[in-house]
């Protein structure tokens, strides 16, 4: 090698270090608000931050022991009790790592959910680097898509819609092996969608979405060289290659997505979580400009809580629009491809707007409504989330409009573009946080007994579900992960068909205990403290009641077991 190859590589090397760099470094500070880095390895959110780390080590358990994935320990005594949320299982392969390695469930989740948000940042920048020269364009239009306020929305509790690196890592790949079709560039493509779609529902028909659209792109752009013999053939054998793929990726996903069908979402759900356009330019509360929007204009700004804050920013937007303009008067490096940025955002925006669409036709003309009509996707509730695609979309532009400002500047003054980061992420920084940092939540002791460790089955109370609190309810799911014991309670999106008045019998306890009997739940756990009256009036009638004893007491956590019927009795004797 000469010395100027290698100092070349050396050069090249430093450069991707460096943007490795600034994706870690910014990852860092935009988090802060989200991370307590003193107990990185123990403090977590409540809610569905509890949920999701329960899930994924629930995945990870049943990789590791060899146990059916969707026969969870939670909503006892129903089967496949994971189909009532997300299974995670791409997400999963991730943390197993570090559980294998002795990673306690919350560090595996807060490593993996950290590391994430860089490599959103980095894959973008992958994909627009194949339509700009200049790296500074590609950075900062990569910001939009890693570190948009969509992202910050979710960052708190759902890993889930964050963990969004293999959309533009599966286009990148898509365009490498259309433009070079090799088997192995094809595989990597396939295995990039099914980690995604693996993920998450949205994200899987958020990946399908936009590599069809790139596909279209590609297609519609295409030219064929004056070397190609035979084009017929030449298309002939990409559409097999295609078609055997698209086989194999359905044959990965279906033995999860089967566990699905018949969950259906409502639409009064969807409307009210569907975007709007003062959605994506009102800014939010939780950031400085909307804290400054309501101190001076009204009251519009809305809370960080919900799905339809996706806010896009004014700088994104206005750099967007120089993008397009840019697009239209002279085609980029990308060429005919960079239609899909344009493509992009009216998808994702069409979709985000929900059912009820702002335009003549609403319901007959919602591309939300076409879509949740589809087998399969009648699950889908939350029409904001496919605001993901509109932010894709809005990078592609951004990187067109940074680097059209770098033609008319001078020289010496396009280091000045960079300034225009931390404008763009100024506006999506959160600030006072309602819920502050998360903070070490430790598992009660009695989850640590004898009994409670080797349990046919128990319940935890109170119960939370439809509760004004309902986010408590996913305490019981992290206490499990101690003992993965069957417990009657759950969390998430959904429940089972009867779980509902099961739990209205549950909570009678202990007026009521042949809805326990009937069900063969041996233990109620009672919380006596999460009362408002400290539980008084129901451990008076629980110590006083022939069918249940106390077995256990631990300050204000009382273990009762549950007598079973006399017919079983006389079984077990």
């Amino acid at each position: 090698m000469s010395v100027v190859a290698a100092a070349t590589a050396l050069l090249r090397a430093h450069r991707r270090w460096s943007l490795v760099a600034a994706y870690l470094i910014i990852t860092l500070v935009m988090t802060w608000p989200y991370v307590n880095y003193r107990e990185f390895a123990s403090a977590s959110y409540g809610g569905d931050a509890r949920l999701i780390i329960w899930t994924l080590a629930w995945d990870n358990r049943a990789v590791l022991t060899g146990l059916p994935l969707f026969d969870s320990n939670l909503f006892f005594p129903a089967t496949e009790s994971l189909r009532y949320n997300e299974h995670l299982f791409g997400i999963s392969l991730f943390t197993l790592p570090w559980r294998v390695f002795g990673a306690s469930p919350v560090l595996a989740h807060n490593a993996t959910w950290w590391l994430g948000l860089a490599l959103n940042g980095m894959a973008a920048f992958l994909f627009l680097r194949r339509f700009v020269r200049d790296v500074v364009p590609a950075f900062i239009g990569s910001l939009v898509f890693a570190w948009s306020f969509y992202v910050m929305l979710h960052a708190h509790g759902h890993l889930h819609l964050v963990w969004v690196w293999p959309l533009p890592l599966s286009l990148v790949l898509l365009m490498r092996w259309f433009d070079h079709p090799r088997i192995h560039r094809l595989v990597c493509w396939m295995a990039t969608v099914v980690l995604g779609a693996l993920a998450s529902w949205y994200i899987a028909v958020m990946m399908a979405i936009v590599n069809c659209v790139m596909w279209l792109i590609l297609i519609a752009g295409h030219r064929p060289g004056t070397g190609a013999s035979n084009p017929r053939a030449t298309w002939m054998t990409r559409a097999l290659h295609l078609t055997c793929a698209a086989l194999l990726m359905a044959a990965c996903v279906f033995p999860f997505a089967r566990h699905y069908v018949g969950l259906r979402g409502t639409s009064v759900e969807a409307a009210a979580f569907s975007a709007d356009v003062g959605s994506y330019v009102v800014p939010p509360d939780n950031t400085v400009v909307g804290r400054w929007w309501t101190a001076l204009v009204d009251g519009r700004p809305r809370p960080i809580w919900g799905e339809s804050t996706v806010f896009a920013g004014w700088v994104t937007l206005a750099l967007a629009c120089l993008g397009f303009l840019a697009m239209l008067q002279s085609a980029p490096g990308g060429g005919r491809r960079a239609a899909v940025f344009p493509v992009l955002v009216l998808v994702g925006f069409a979709l985000s707007v929900g059912p009820t669409p702002p335009w003549p036709g609403r319901e007959t003309a919602a591309p939300f409504a076409w879509l949740s009509a589809l087998p399969g996707f009648e699950g889908l509730r939350a029409p904001a989330r496919f605001a993901l695609i509109a932010m894709l979309g809005l990078s592609g532009l951004v990187a067109f409009g940074v680097a059209a400002l770098g033609k008319v500047l001078p020289a010496s003054r396009r280091s000045f573009l960079l300034a225009l980061a931390p404008m763009m992420l100024f506006e999506s920084f959160v600030v006072d946080f309602p819920a502050g940092k998360p903070q070490p939540f430790e598992v009660p002791p009695i989850y640590r007994t004898p009994e409670v460790m080797a349990a046919r089955s128990l319940v935890s109370l109170p119960e939370y579900t439809d509760a004004p609190d309902w986010f408590n309810g996913a305490d019981y799911l992290y206490f499990s992960m101690l003992h993965w014991r069957p417990i009657v309670n759950g969390f998430g999106r959904t429940q089972p068909e009867s779980h509902p008045a099961f739990l209205q019998r549950v909570r009678r306890f202990p007026a009521d205990l042949a809805a326990l009997r009937e069900a063969h739940v041996q233990y109620v756990l009672l919380h006596a403290d999460r009362y408002p009256d400290g539980a008084r009036s129901i451990l008076a009638a629980a110590m006083t009641n022939v069918d249940c004893r106390l077995v256990r007491r631990i300050g204000s956590d009382y273990l009762f077991e549950v007598s079973p019927h006399p017919m079983e009795r006389n079984r077990e004797r």
